[in-house]
Formats: C-alpha cells, sequence, structure tokens
C-alpha cells in the first residue's frame, strides 16, 4: 500500500500542477480575448426613420380622368414615418411604434399605432383615409354623344376606417381581447333621379357609418386553438338627391306631343340597421398525422328603411301612362331581416409517408324577409293642396343556400415528383320572390350543381428548376345566373429556373374557361395570360438589381342578356387584348468608405386593344444619397400617361417630381 502510495502522491501532485498551469493559460487567454473584443454595444431605445418632403405637380388633358385614377396634388407631405421606442425600464410599456405614410394632402393615408408590455398587454389601432374621386366623362353619360360630358355617376366622398384592438396577456395560453372599428363616408355625386318615361341628372348627398364593437378570447394549447368571439354593428344611410331649376332630362322626344321636365324634385332615404353575431374558430392537430379546423359564423341583422320624394314638372302618371301630370309624391317604410349562418371544416390525414389526404366542407345560408308600404300621390293640377293617394303594400322573400365539399389526395412519388388529384362538388338552391310576369306562382326556384375534377403536380427533374401545375375541370348541371359558372377549365402553369450568375426565371401560364350552351343564353366567356419575369441579383443585390416583368393577357365574353323591358334577349360582347411590362433597376451608388447612395430607375406600361382600346406609361425614377449618418437625400420624378383612341377625350399627361429628407434615428 505504501509503494503504491509513494507512486500515486508525485503523479497526484504533477497532475495538479498541469491542471493549475492549464487554468492560468485559459484565464491569460480570456483576458487577452476580453482586451481585444470591444465591449457589446447597448441597443438603440430610438430606431425608425421619417420622411418629410414636397411634391410638383403638372398635368394636361382631362383632369377628372387624372383625379379618378391618379389624384396625387402638389404641396408639403409627410411621406412616410415609421418610428419604434423600446425604453430600458418603464412600466408603462415595453415597446412602442408609430408609422404614417402620406399625409398633407394625398388622397390615401394610414397611421397604425402599436404599443404593448410584453406578457401584459398588448393594443394596436389603425387609421386609414380615403378620397375616393370617380367621374369618367364617358361612364353612364347619355350626352357624350352631343360633346356635352355629364357622367351621370359620379362620387366626390372621403372614407375613413378607424380599427382597434386590446388584447391581454399576449403570447400566453389564454387572451382576452376587445375591439372598436368605424367605417364612415361623407360627400357628394350625381346620380339620376329615376321618373316614368325620363331620368334626370341631380346632385346627391352621401352619408353613411358603421360601428361594430367585439370581444372574445384567444386560447393557444400545445395541440389545439380555438377563438371565441362576440360582436355586434350598427349602421346608417342617409342620402338624398335635390333640384331647384328647371331640367329636360335624357329624353330629347316629346312624350305624345308634350316636353317631359322636372322643375324641382327631391328624394331622400334613410337607413337604419343593427345585428349581433358570434364567431368559432377552431385549430387542432390531436395526433401528428391529423390536422383539424373548422370555423362558425352567426348573424342576425336587422334594417329599417324610409323613402320620401317630392317632384314638380311635366311628369308621367305612373298608374296612367297617357297622363301627364304637375305633380308626384311618394313616402315609404320597410324592414327586413336576415339570419346568416356559414361554417366550414377540414382536415389532413398523413396515413402514410408519402401520402395526405385533404377533405373540405363548406356552407353558406341566408334567409332574407321584408316588408313595406308605399304611398303615392297624384296632383292633377298644379295649384291642388292634396292628391289622390294610392297605397300597397308589399314583401320580399330570399333564401338562399350553398354549400361546397372537396377531397383530394397528394402523393410523393419520390423527392422531385409530387402530383395530386381530387374532386368538388358544388351545390345549392335559392328561393325567391317571382317577378311581375310570372302569375301562376308566388315564388320562383333556382339550383345550383356542379361537379368538379382536380389535378395537380409538382416537378424537380432538375436542381434549378421547378414546374407547377392545377388543372380544374367542371361540368355544370345548374346554375344561379345566366353570367354564374357553368361548364369551366381552368389550368395554372408554373416553372421558376435557377439560371447562372445570380438570375432567376419565372413563367406563368393561366387559363380560365366558362360555357353555357343553354338556349336563350349562350354564354361563351375565356380569360388567359402568360406572364414571363426575371430577376437578376448579383451578390444578392448588394450593388446591383434589376427585375423585368411581361404580360400578354386577353378576356373574351359573349353572352345573352334580358333586356329590362320586354325580357328579350341581346347580345353581350366584350373584347380586351392588353400587353403589360415592367422594367426595375436599382444600382447602389458608393460615395464614400463608409457612405453609398441608390439610384433607381425604370417604369410600366399597358396597351389593350378591343372594346376599349388604350394606352399607359408611367416612367419612374429615383436617387436617394446619405448626407449623415443620420440624414438622407432623396429625389423622384414620376410620369404618368393615359391615351384612349375611342375615348379620347379622357386622356391626360402628368409629370410629377418630389423631393425631400429621411431622417434616421
Amino acid at each position: 500500500m505504501r509503494i503504491w502510495l509513494a507512486l500515486l502522491l508525485p503523479l497526484t501532485l504533477l497532475a495538479q500542477e498541469s491542471a493549475d498551469k492549464k487554468e492560468a493559460t485559459t484565464e491569460k487567454k480570456d483576458e487577452k480575448a476580453a482586451a481585444a473584443s470591444p465591449q457589446p454595444q447597448k441597443e438603440k431605445e430610438l430606431t425608425g426613420y421619417i420622411d418629410l418632403g414636397a411634391r410638383w405637380v403638372g398635368h394636361a388633358g382631362d383632369f377628372n380622368t387624372y383625379r379618378s385614377l391618379v389624384n396625387l396634388s402638389q404641396g408639403t407631405r409627410l411621406l412616410g414615418m415609421d418610428v419604434g421606442y423600446e425604453p430600458a425600464a418603464n412600466r408603462l410599456f415595453t415597446s412602442l411604434r408609430i408609422q404614417g405614410y402620406n399625409w398633407g394632402g394625398d388622397p390615401y393615408n394610414t397611421a397604425r399605432f402599436d404599443v404593448q408590455k410584453r406578457g401584459i398587454y398588448r393594443y394596436v389601432g389603425n387609421y386609414s383615409n380615403i378620397a375616393y374621386y370617380n367621374y369618367l366623362p364617358s361612364f353612364a353619360d347619355v350626352t357624350a354623344n352631343k360633346g356635352v360630358y355629364l357622367n351621370q355617376r359620379s362620387y366626390d366622398t372621403t372614407r375613413r376606417n378607424f380599427e382597434n384592438e386590446l388584447t391581454l396577456f399576449p403570447g400566453g395560453r389564454i387572451m382576452p381581447y376587445i375591439g372598436y372599428s368605424r367605417n364612415s363616408d361623407s360627400g357628394n355625386g350625381i346620380t339620376t333621379l329615376v321618373a316614368d318615361m325620363n331620368e334626370y341628372p341631380l346632385r346627391n348627398l352621401i352619408t353613411w357609418g358603421m360601428n361594430e364593437v367585439r370581444g372574445g378570447v384567444r386560447i393557444e394549447m400545445n395541440r389545439w386553438h380555438v377563438t371565441l368571439e362576440e360582436g355586434g354593428t350598427n349602421f346608417k344611410d342617409d342620402q338624398g338627391v335635390y333640384s331647384t331649376e328647371k331640367l329636360t332630362g335624357n329624353r330629347t322626344a316629346p312624350y305624345l306631343g308634350q316636353s317631359l321636365y322636372l322643375l324641382s324634385g327631391a328624394q331622400y332615404y334613410r337607413v337604419r340597421g343593427n345585428g349581433a353575431y358570434t364567431k368559432v374558430l377552431l385549430t387542432a392537430n390531436p395526433f401528428n398525422w391529423l390536422d383539424l379546423s373548422g370555423s362558425l359564423v352567426r348573424t342576425s341583422p336587422k334594417t329599417y328603411a324610409s323613402y320620401t320624394d317630392t317632384l314638380k314638372g311635366s311628369l308621367v302618371s305612373g298608374e296612367d301612362p297617357l297622363l301627364v301630370i304637375p305633380q308626384i309624391t311618394d313616402s315609404y317604410y320597410g324592414n327586413v331581416r336576415m339570419p346568416h349562418t356559414s361554417a366550414s371544416a377540414s382536415a389532413e390525414l398523413r396515413p402514410m409517408e408519402r401520402l395526405r389526404v385533404r377533405t373540405t366542407w363548406e356552407t353558406d345560408r341566408f334567409h332574407t324577409s321584408g316588408s313595406g308600404v308605399l304611398t303615392t300621390s297624384y296632383f292633377l293640377t298644379s295649384t291642388a293642396t292634396t292628391g289622390t293617394p294610392i297605397t300597397g303594400t308589399d314583401g320580399e322573400r330570399l333564401d338562399v343556400s350553398r354549400n361546397r365539399q372537396q377531397v383530394e389526395a397528394l402523393y410523393d412519388i419520390s423527392k422531385k415528383y409530387t402530383v395530386r388529384g381530387g374532386y368538388r362538388y358544388e351545390w345549392g338552391d335559392v328561393v325567391l320572390k317571382a317577378n311581375q310576369f310570372i302569375t301562376n306562382n308566388p315564388v320562383e326556384r333556382g339550383q345550383l350543381q356542379r361537379h368538379i375534377g382536380l389535378f395537380g403536380f409538382l416537378a424537380r427533374p432538375v436542381t434549378r428548376l421547378t414546374v407547377t401545375g392545377d388543372f380544374e375541370l367542371a361540368d355544370g348541371v345548374k346554375t344561379y345566373y345566366r353570367s354564374g359558372l357553368m361548364d369551366t377549365k381552368r389550368i395554372n402553369l408554373q416553372s421558376r429556373v435557377t439560371l447562372p450568375k445570380s438570375m432567376l426565371f419565372n413563367l406563368i401560364y393561366a387559363r380560365f374557361d366558362n360555357k353555357n350552351p343553354t338556349t336563350g343564353i349562350n354564354l361563351d366567356a375565356v380569360s388567359q395570360s402568360t406572364s414571363a419575369n426575371l430577376q437578376w441579383l448579383p451578390n444578392d443585390g448588394k450593388r446591383i438589381s434589376i427585375i423585368a416583368d411581361y404580360t400578354r393577357s386577353t378576356i373574351r365574353s359573349d353572352f345573352n342578356y334580358l333586356y329590362p323591358l320586354g325580357l328579350f334577349p341581346v347580345q353581350s360582347l366584350y373584347r380586351d387584348n392588353a400587353h403589360s411590362g415592367t422594367l426595375m433597376a436599382d444600382l447602389r451608388l458608393p460615395l464614400g468608405k463608409n457612405y453609398s447612395g441608390h439610384l433607381t430607375f425604370g417604369g410600366s406600361f399597358v396597351t389593350t386593344s378591343g372594346t376599349r382600346p388604350s394606352n399607359y406609361y408611367q416612367p419612374q425614377g429615383r436617387i436617394q444619397l446619405p448626407v449623415t449618418p443620420k440624414l438622407e437625400f432623396f429625389s423622384e420624378w414620376k410620369y404618368y400617361g393615359l391615351h384612349q383612341p375611342t375615348y379620347y377625350y379622357e386622356g391626360f399627361r402628368s409629370n410629377m417630381f418630389t423631393g425631400g429628407v429621411r431622417f434616421v434615428m
């Protein structure tokens, strides 16, 4: 034993000495490494940027068309802002982010506010303001052939959307939330006051708004997630048209030897509505080979409406078309209910390693029932104070049921090839009140029935090539509408090729056919497009990137619709052949060791021929130059040009220059 101790003792001391030397060497290396590497920088509390600038606009041609399509004006703007603030220590919040774009007079501006205390709450607010202007001289204009351009369906309104949501305990298992949304629209426009045998374009005052309040809870478990929500909406819609001057209307020929005109007229309608809804969303993964999802939405809205009008002039009586009278008044009161239920369910099974089976089911059902009372008074002389009232009551009924069921299987033949096949069945029925020309039955019935075959594939024959295809072939038995889907074919093909020198090439072909050979309908509609896209991103686009895109598309529609007066068939024929393309390049400008700018230039174009030929061009260029690490200068030029050979008076040209600075946080 002593001999072993004598031998082990020096070995142990030697090993301890070696370990001490190794530890000392390691400590010295760590000290040198710590001295050589700088201390980690403290993360910035304030990040983001603010873009301030001004725009100059010059335009020629039709200003109303320019406003309907572009509607950008000149002036100083807050072009963009994205600022984030994450304080090191704050009891109220851990992160705050504010975003805003196109403020100061642009037709579309947005704002977003996002604040949260991690694990406690998160509030998100979104606001958008849309100046909607639509005044194309050729649209719904029966006076255009006279050289007088008075659009009789135009709008100049402002739409505002405001959405808010507060979530408690974000990222946890159970997350209660409440939300509020407000959508509104106000402004004016032009619409027609419709009288018997004539129409009169009048100014239209528009005011509507809707409020929504909702609340619910999201439950996030390991293998299932559910959302339960209850909410309610209320809305109002007030519109009115009026005129205090003599108008001859759209009718140019005398009626029974007399000229029809409107001396003064006013129409007002007032709509109020409210409703509650319940929403349930569910996703689950009970087993590794099974995924489930489903949804249920139940609503029960109610609407109440009133309508009044007073017309004075030379007017045709609705009760006696041979009688021309000086004054007519109408008043209407009605209400409607529409319980609505939508549900869906889906499942994906993976019984084998290479096989996936998906099945989905959807249903949408609603019932509309309404009643109303209309009182019309006819005045036989312009001095009469009381007229002959005629009162009528009426009711409406509409029951709609639409269903869809689909099953498909995906099989991986190998790592390079996957095929897909399936079947979808669509069916439904509709019951509605019969029109006035049907006297033997108080209701009309319609049915929907379609059988659709599905097929698709994914192929990667070589490393740099991917090809996908999706096909649908439908046999329609019945459809609701004359222009509804019947016998359809759908084709989508896409290929993606990775070329040498950091080039990506995509080729996409899509075609959709819809035919209804029923006698009297003879629907034949076809739309197809072929697109090619090339991207060149050498060195991940750090110095230069180029994107080129071209699309050739065609639309053809030919079918018979029923003319409202007499219900005889009239052919509707539409053709559109279009070429569109985009070419954009982005260059990095090395200005110094730590400074670089960007130059972006290119443009887009669209040329069409057919029913409404047009040519549209939009070249542009932008340069961005740094001044300091916290300040950048940018300047942008855009050109908008529209020419329509048929409606030449709707063409316009516009040059737009924008300059500004970016403040970097």
